[in-house]
């Protein structure tokens, strides 16, 4: 073959090769594996390592007053209300700054704890604390040979990383079983907890091209003269949707309230609590939830704006207690702005869901919580 025909062949196979690359480009699909931050709220048995230390005063008995410090593993129970319970054992030491004669300059032994607070949304916790002390009572002023101490105590709870929590507050305590005046014990608490329940594995698909360069139509003057123009893969990615509670559930979804009202019915708080739960275990399937109020046209726009706000954000409250993060559920004051036609029906709030990923599974979820 001559030159002049190399060169013919060569410029009539070109476009035939080069569209031929162009269909054929290949996809890979796998799954990716991740670690998504779940719900902060912590619930369930969470194990903390707790210190404390501070001073021990008196009214009567000067050889009581001194500094204890403790060390203890605790068992913090985070129920579905908004409390947290503490049981726990460790070790206590009380050095004895007024020791004189026979008595000891300090003395060690166990220490049993058992608090009850009450949780705030703002994480602040507030209860009440008991301590036992074993065989160290003689030394406390105790008519016995253990000492018992009950009082108050105030912690404030935040997040070091998504999985580790700490807790720092103080209490302050009194002897009950004491034989001659008051024995008081104040200490600083600082408690380091870890909260499995942070995070949770999630899977997405991913869909990849071996020549991500092509994405584009083939151009016509690289097609055969019977081959139409091809369209390369895209990303399978389901289009994000915003979807209404009452779309996706045969309970129609929507909470109703009395006249100028914004309190929630114990029936509602109950089903919303179990929305909670079902949403946080399966965040995966939405980006966000709104919780759009709103009012009946009776009275000003200025009243019912604030009158749908608040029952909006009395709705989200119920739903961070029981699992929701912060950042997932928004409220929205709507107004009046959107009348049903029934001024009963406009005395509501509504959840939406934003960014739905797959509604045939969101729906299902649901279904189980009616």
């Amino acid at each position: 073959m001559n030159t002049i025909g190399f060169i013919a062949l060569l410029s009539f196979a070109s476009p035939v090769l080069a569209n031929q690359e162009t269909q054929t480009m290949p996809t890979t699909s796998s799954l990716e594996l991740t670690q998504e931050e779940a719900a902060k709220t912590p619930r369930g048995l969470l194990p903390f390592l707790a210190a404390g230390g501070g001073y021990t005063g008196y009214e009567n008995i000067s050889q009581t007053e001194g500094s204890p410090a403790t060390l203890k593993l605790l068992g913090s129970f985070y129920l579905e209300s908004p409390a947290v319970v503490d049981l726990g054992f460790g070790v206590n030491n009380q050095q004895f700054i007024q020791a004189s004669g026979s008595q000891e300059t300090a003395t060690t032994g166990g220490v049993a704890e058992l608090a009850l607070r009450y949780r705030w949304d703002s994480r602040w916790q507030a209860g009440v604390v008991g301590n036992q002390f074993y065989e160290q009572g003689r030394n406390l002023s105790a008519d016995q040979g253990d000492a018992h101490f009950v009082g108050l105590q105030v912690l404030k709870e935040f997040n070091i990383t998504p999985s580790w929590l700490a807790r720092i507050g103080a209490r302050a305590m009194s002897l009950t079983n004491n034989t001659d005046g008051l024995v008081a014990m104040y200490l600083v608490d600082l408690q380091i907890g870890w909260n499995p329940g942070a995070y949770r594995p999630s899977a997405r698909q991913v869909t990849e091209t071996q020549n991500p360069v092509q994405r584009e139509f083939a151009r016509p003057e690289t097609q055969t003269p019977t081959a139409p123009p091809v369209a390369l893969e895209s990303d399978a990615r389901a289009e994000l949707r915003d979807v209404a509670y009452s779309s996706l559930s045969t309970d129609q979804g929507v909470i109703q309230f009395p006249t100028a009202a914004v309190a929630l019915s114990n029936s509602d708080q109950q089903k919303l609590s179990r929305v909670a739960k079902a949403l946080n275990e399966n965040s995966d399937l939405f980006e966000r939830v709104e919780i759009r109020g709103y009012a009946d046209a009776s009275g000003s726009s200025i009243l019912n704006e604030r009158l749908s706000q608040q029952r909006a954000e009395q709705v989200r409250s119920v739903l961070r207690k029981n699992g929701l993060r912060s950042s997932s559920v928004v409220a929205k004051g709507m107004g009046s702005s959107e009348s049903t036609g029934s001024m009963a029906s406009d005395r509501r709030a509504e959840i939406v869901f934003v960014g739905v990923k797959d509604e045939q599974k969101l729906r299902e979820v649901l279904a189980e919580v009616e």
